[in-house]
C-alpha cells in the first residue's frame, strides 16, 4: 500500500468486485422476477393444454405414452392428485408436495410458488372430469437448469473480474510509469542536477504535468546560478572595499606619509565603508521587503510635490552635468507608503542623471488614467542594449560595463520592482543603446499592501 501503483490497483479491484456484486445481485433480482412470472404464465398454458388433454382419454396408460413424448422437449413434468389425493406422475420426476397444497388446489384454489425455492418453481391447477374433482401440478423436470443458468452468471461475473483486473494491471503501470520517471527526476532535482528533461509529447494531464515539470526545472536551474551569481556579486561587491580599507589603512601605517595622502586615504577608507553600508543596508531592506514583513504605512499625499522635491534635492548632481529637466506634473493625490516611493523616484532620477551625458535633458510626465497614476522618465543618456532589458531589475545584475563603473551595486532596481509589486504598481523599461532610456511607472491611486 505503500506504492501509488498497489493503491490504484487494489482500488480500481475492489470497485470492480463492489460493482459487480451490485450488479449480480440486481441481475438475479431481475432474472427471478422477469423469468419467474414467465415460468409461471407458461406452467399455466401448459397445464390447460394438459387438462385439456386428459380429459380426452379415458385410459390412463394411453394417456402417459402421450403426455412422455409431449413432455420431453418441453422440459417439464406434472403430476395429477385425484380426489382422494392419490398421485399419478407424468414424466419422470415426482415433487413432493404438501398435503396442505394439494387440498388447496382439490378445493378450487390455484397454487404458485412464491419463491421458497427459485430454482424449482411450480404452478398447481384445479379441474373436474366426470364429476370428480383432480389436482394438477405443473413443475420443471430438470431443477438444476435454473442452477446452472446461476452458474453463467457467476462464471461471467468472474470472467470480468479476472479480465477486468489484469487490464487494471497494465492500465495502471501505464499510468503510474510517467509518475514513477518524475520521482526519479525529482530525486535528481534534490541532488542538484537540473540538466534533465521528461520531453513527453501526451496531450493529457500527465503531458501537461510533464511539461509544467520541464519548466519548473529550467526555472530551478536559473534559480539556483542567479543564487550562485548572487553570491559571487556580494562577495565581490564586499571584497572590492574591503580589499580598498585594507590596503589603505596599511598605506596609513607609514610614518614618513605627507599628510595631504593622509588625508586622501582616509577619504577613501571613508567612502569605501559608506559604500559597504549602502550595501548591506541595500541588501537588509530587500530582504525585508521580500519577506513581507516590511512595514506597509499607505498614507494620501501629493506625489508631484514629492518627485519635485526630489528633483531639487538631487539638483547638486544634474548641475554638475549641466543637465535640463523638463516637468509635467499635475496635481496628484495618490494614497500610498510615502517613504517607499521616495526611494522609488529618487533611485529612478538618480540613475537618469548618472547615467545621462553632460547637457543632456530629463523629461518627467505625470499622467492620471480611470484609477492610474502613470509617471515616465526619459533620459538622453548612455541607454541599454535590448538583450539586457529583461534583467536589469534582477539582484546585482549590470547591463553594461560603462555602468558597472559608476559604482553601481546593481541592486537599486530590484528594490524599485519590489515596492512596486508591495503597491500594486509596475515598472516598465524602454532604450535604445546610446540614445537614452524611458521608465515608465504606474500606481493605483489607491493602495493596500500586497501579501
Amino acid at each position: 500500500m505503500k506504492t501509488l501503483y498497489t493503491r490504484i490497483v487494489i482500488v480500481y479491484i475492489i470497485t470492480v468486485m463492489i460493482s459487480l456484486v451490485i450488479g449480480f445481485f440486481t441481475l438475479t433480482l431481475l432474472y427471478r422476477e422477469i423469468l419467474g412470472s414467465e415460468q409461471e404464465e407458461m406452467f399455466i398454458k401448459q397445464g390447460k393444454g394438459i387438462i385439456t388433454l386428459f380429459r380426452e382419454f379415458d385410459d390412463m396408460s394411453e394417456l402417459k405414452n402421450v403426455a412422455n413424448e409431449l413432455l420431453k422437449p418441453m422440459l417439464i413434468d406434472f403430476t395429477i392428485y385425484d380426489s382422494e389425493g392419490a398421485p399419478e406422475v407424468f414424466g419422470t420426476v415426482k415433487r413432493s408436495i404438501s398435503e396442505e397444497r394439494i387440498q388447496q388446489v382439490l378445493k378450487g384454489g390455484v397454487y404458485r410458488e412464491e419463491g421458497s425455492d427459485p430454482n424449482n418453481p411450480i404452478v398447481g391447477l384445479p379441474f373436474q372430469k366426470d364429476d370428480k374433482q383432480y389436482a394438477l401440478f405443473v413443475y420443471v423436470s430438470d431443477s438444476d437448469l435454473n442452477k446452472d443458468a446461476y452458474q453463467v452468471i457467476i462464471l461471467g461475473f468472474l470472467s470480468i473480474l479476472i479480465s477486468g483486473s489484469i487490464l487494471i494491471l497494465i492500465v495502471s503501470r501505464f499510468i503510474v510509469k510517467p509518475l514513477t520517471k518524475m520521482t526519479q527526476v525529482t530525486q535528481e532535482l534534490s541532488k542538484g542536477n537540473f540538466d534533465i528533461h521528461l520531453n513527453w509529447k501526451r496531450k493529457d494531464e500527465i503531458g501537461v504535468l510533464a511539461r509544467n515539470f520541464d519548466i519548473m526545472a529550467e526555472d530551478l536551474k536559473k534559480l539556483e546560478q542567479m543564487r550562485r551569481n548572487f553570491i559571487s556579486d556580494v562577495s565581490h561587491e564586499i571584497q572590492s572595499p574591503l580589499t580598498s580599507i585594507r590596503g589603505f589603512s596599511r598605506a596609513l601605517r607609514e610614518k614618513d606619509l605627507p599628510s595631504a595622502e593622509r588625508l586622501e586615504f582616509l577619504q577613501i577608507i571613508e567612502s569605501e565603508s559608506e559604500r559597504l553600508s549602502r550595501l548591506s543596508g541595500h541588501l537588509l531592506q530587500l530582504a525585508s521587503l521580500e519577506s513581507d514583513q516590511h512595514t506597509f504605512e499607505p498614507k494620501v499625499f501629493s506625489v508631484d510635490e514629492q518627485i519635485r522635491a526630489i528633483i531639487l534635492k538631487l539638483q547638486p548632481e544634474w548641475s554638475k552635468k549641466d543637465i535640463q529637466f523638463t516637468v509635467d506634473l499635475p496635481k496628484t493625490y495618490i494614497v500610498a507608503d510615502k517613504d517607499l516611493l521616495h526611494q522609488v523616484w529618487q533611485n529612478i532620477i538618480y540613475n537618469s542623471i548618472k547615467y545621462n551625458k553632460d547637457g543632456g535633458t530629463i523629461g518627467i510626465r505625470l499622467t492620471k488614467k480611470t484609477r492610474m497614476a502613470i509617471v515616465e522618465i526619459e533620459d538622453t543618456g548612455i541607454g541599454i542594449a535590448e538583450e539586457h532589458l529583461r534583467n536589469i531589475f534582477e539582484r546585482f545584475y549590470k547591463a553594461e560595463q560603462s555602468r558597472s563603473k559608476k559604482n553601481g551595486s546593481g541592486i537599486g532596481l530590484a528594490i524599485v520592482k519590489k515596492i512596486l509589486e508591495l503597491h500594486h504598481g509596475n515598472i516598465y523599461v524602454r532604450s535604445k543603446l546610446g540614445e537614452g532610456t524611458k521608465f515608465i511607472i504606474t500606481l493605483p491611486l489607491k493602495n493596500k499592501p500586497k501579501r
